[in-house]
């Protein structure tokens, strides 16, 4: 049984010359679509990842209340599992 790229080639094969042009455009496009995803696929993860490192440089006051946030969170998960 032939491959996905396989009955492609053989329906690129079967279009007119005169549309192969138009086929050229629209494939073009499609890539192009989907480089610009990949890009703000890339975009969007350096955004995450930069925000992420305001998490770097905390005071010493700062640390202890996520600590304390963190503290109390254990606390209530396990009266409710327990």
């Amino acid at each position: 049984m032939p491959g996905i790229k396989e009955k492609i080639i053989r329906e690129v094969e079967k279009i007119p010359k005169d549309k192969i042009t138009e086929l050229y455009d629209v494939i073009h496009y499609f890539m192009i679509g989907i480089e610009s995803r990949k890009k703000d696929v890339k975009d969007c993860s350096r955004a995450a990842l930069k925000f992420f490192g305001i998490w770097e440089d905390l005071s010493s006051e700062e640390a202890a209340a996520l600590d304390e946030i963190g503290s109390r969170r254990q606390k209530t998960f396990r009266k409710r599992v327990l």
